[in-house]
């Protein structure tokens, strides 16, 4: 329960901590000895959780740098507006990604499951984040 304030008191560190918790690399999870994992190349969470960690991460920071442009740091880095970013490009597909991970979690905590959904919701996330078709959770 305690997991669930947490949810509750910031969404972007739970959705995080639920990623964690079950995103950890099938390959290597049984195996804590292993030197070198191929699959998840010793982050030990499967690379679909550890692109949407990095993805909320990422949009994070740009929120928190939205008035900063690489322009104004250095005139040959890029001109690229990522506060408001053209549709298509990286910028818009980080923060689109993290709008939609977000959307889902807050609909789980909002929902009142507990953790015995925590394993359904994850794989709805995952599924997400592989480009499945989206669906409602249940209960919602």
């Amino acid at each position: 329960m305690e997991s669930m304030k947490l949810a509750i008191m910031n969404p972007s560190l739970g959705l995080k901590l639920l990623l964690i918790r079950h995103g950890k690399c099938s390959a290597c999870k049984d195996k804590p000895r292993i030197k070198h994992c191929g699959v998840c190349f010793n982050t030990r969470l499967e690379p679909e959780v550890l692109e949407a960690i990095t993805a909320l991460d990422l949009a994070e920071k740009f929120k928190e740098n939205e008035k900063c442009r690489f322009a104004d740091i250095c005139d040959d880095i890029s001109e690229d507006d990522y506060t408001n970013p053209p549709e298509g490009s990286y910028f818009h597909h980080v923060i689109q990604k993290k709008e939609k991970l977000e959307k889902l979690y807050s609909q789980f905590v909002e929902s009142g499951a507990g953790a015995d959904r925590e394993k359904e919701v994850f794989r709805m996330l995952v599924g997400e984040l592989l480009g499945r078709e989206r669906r409602e959770l249940p209960g919602s």
